[in-house]
């Protein structure tokens, strides 16, 4: 498995010093280590089927404590890390019509990074060890969604991401230390397998802070504000950022530590931020006109779906509908690359004047649009049925209504882009028209995977009635969608919605951090008062001493007769004082 994670880092590190300008070369060299990653991947999984291996390597020793690199390979992680290299290939190949005309050779050494930190991170069985590769994860999205450092927004929201998703790395940090502390390991397996060991406190204070971590790396709330922003990055580093990778991070931590999660107690927590993160994330959604943006919501909306899910100790689900999220989230950002490319816009409104209904990317469009709804026969419908297994009545009218407005803002960018009849294609590229065509058919043909899924990993699902009405509410929203913005009866409608997300977005957390920031200042602006005025009172005293040092040297200069008349004059002094007061 050591091979797997090692190939995209050694050829990642070859180039930039080697191939300098190739721009060519270096693209199809990362592309290569990524497919051999994913052959091997293929490998790893027929060999490791239904077992549990772990390959450990010492790394240093302390005393008794010995400090392992230790991964794991079973049927979750080796098809995690299949679907990484999967999805990452697919990411390359539409880079190299998106970015050809990038002098940078660097983009494909960070992504070539990047992906060898995914893998590294999935297969990881060191709590340790996966703290490294997170915060390699971290680091290098950073540099991917700064690539155009030059430019304000991107440099800017790179900072953003690297800030906040900090406070999720310092909670998890914190976590394993207290782990660390309480059971002397940092094996994810020693952990699992001896959580009620640790005193209660412990786990419900370790479940807490990685709980936190999960949210901020995966843009729940209140973090979400971070993925958006990083829209400015290029739109395969936002494919690779959504799909199976480093927001899917957090998701997957909670899915490896889930009896450490429930026997925290924080279950319901968890299904409440997650239902609170896809409410804001629809509402938001439904304002947006930037193509990216609409897809970044989205993404915090599914990635709420799987925490829900997570929240509900359904592992299986939440693993499942990653992967179809993964899918044809990719699909669509391929979609806005390629329509960005041939007319200059990621605006919906300004894409609408371009007539593209009809073009050959309506039909993959509407497949992607469709999976995100959960409408049937693509494979996230099948995935809804898995993910609400285990909701109670309550959690499934919340679901119901989610479903409702996840049709309405997906299908809303649809019918604004494809509503005008094209009357030219746009034109076609392999490395644009493969991934998409390649990732709608997967998206189509994908459900038939729910039926053979509970042979990889535990999962459960069932077509109840609320699936149905799910469904319908989603079908209900989609025709909603098309009478208010294919049909233009729905200007009052965006007016208020964008009035109704205005207001939601005031409210963002990041004002709260703000005021926090400008009260802190302002504290320091007084403090840094009360410093100047001490400063020069104790300046003054200074400048007191010396002067009364100095006439105090006057009198002591060496005089025996002034010596002499100062003891008479002293004893004179006391005599009187005790005629007159005492006697």
């Amino acid at each position: 498995m050591l091979y797997l994670i090692l190939i995209p880092l050694l050829l990642s590190a070859i180039i930039i010093p080697m191939l300098k300008e190739r721009k060519r070369l270096s693209w199809l060299v990362a592309l290569f280590a990524t497919l051999v990653s994913f052959l091997l991947s293929i490998f790893f999984f027929i060999s490791y089927f239904n077992k549990n291996i772990i390959e450990s390597y010492t790394w240093f020793s302390f005393n008794s404590l010995s400090f392992s690199l230790s991964l794991i390979g079973n049927n979750l992680t080796i098809f995690m890390a299949l679907l990484v290299s999967f999805i990452s290939i697919t990411v390359l190949l539409f880079s190299g019509a998106y970015m050809k005309k990038e002098k940078q050779v660097r983009f494909y050494s960070e992504m070539s990074f990047f992906i060898f930190s995914m893998l590294g991170l999935v297969l990881s069985n060191s709590l340790l060890l996966f703290f490294i590769f997170w915060e390699f994860v971290g680091i290098t999205s950073y540099l991917l969604i700064g690539f155009w450092y030059d430019r304000d927004g991107p440099a800017v929201s790179s900072k953003k991401a690297l800030i906040i998703t900090r406070v999720g790395d310092l909670s998890f940090l914190a976590a394993i230390i207290i782990i660390f502390s309480s059971l002397k390991t940092f094996s994810i397996s020693t952990l699992l397998a001896s959580i009620y060991s640790m005193p209660t406190s412990l786990i419900m204070l370790a479940g807490s802070l990685l709980t936190i971590a999960a949210l901020s790396k995966a843009a729940q709330f209140p973090f979400y504000t971070w993925l958006i922003d990083a829209m400015e990055g290029p739109t395969p580093v936002s494919s690779l950022l959504h799909s199976a990778t480093m927001v899917a991070a957090g998701a997957y931590l909670l899915v490896r530590l889930l009896p450490l999660i429930s026997a925290a107690g924080l279950q319901n927590l968890v299904v409440v931020f997650g239902f609170i993160t896809a409410f804001i994330g629809a509402l938001l959604g439904l304002r947006e006109r930037h193509f990216k943006k609409i897809l970044a919501y989205s993404t915090i909306e599914s990635l709420a779906f799987m925490f829900i899910a997570i929240g509900t100790l359904n592992a299986g689900g939440a693993i499942f509908y990653l992967f179809t999220h993964a899918v044809f989230k990719s699909m669509l950002f391929f979609i806005s690359g390629a329509l960005a490319l041939s007319f200059g816009t990621y605006d919906v409104y300004e894409l609408s004047k371009k007539k593209l209904r009809g073009t050959w990317l309506t039909l993959p469009a509407f497949i992607g649009f469709a999976s995100i709804s959960a409408i049937p026969p693509f494979m996230s419908f099948f995935a809804h049925s898995s993910l609400t297994y285990n909701l109670n009545i309550f959690e499934n009218i919340a679901f119901v209504i989610v479903a409702f407005l996840t049709a309405l803002f997906s299908f809303r960018a649809f019918f604004i882009i494809f509503r005008e009849k094209a009357n030219k294609d746009i034109k076609k590229e392999v490395n644009l028209l493969f991934p998409i065509i390649l990732l709608s058919v997967i998206s189509i043909l994908g459900g038939v995977f729910l039926f053979f899924f509970k042979y990889i990993i535990n999962i459960a699902y069932s077509f109840d009635i609320f699936s149905f009405i799910a469904l319908a509410s989603a079908l209900l929203g989609a025709f909603v969608s098309y009478e208010l913005f294919y049909l233009k009866k729905g200007k009052s409608f965006e007016s208020k919605m964008s009035l109704l997300g205005s207001k939601i977005a005031n409210y963002r957390y990041e004002r709260f951090i703000i005021a926090i920031g400008n009260a802190i200042s302002d504290l320091g602006f007084y403090f840094g008062k009360f410093d100047s005025m001490f400063s020069n009172a104790m300046s003054r005293v200074a400048e007191s001493t010396f002067i009364l040092s100095s006439k105090t040297r006057e009198v002591e200069n060496g005089d025996a007769f002034r010596y002499i008349s100062a003891v008479i004059i002293g004893l004179t002094a006391i005599i009187l004082f005790a005629v007159v007061f005492v006697w």
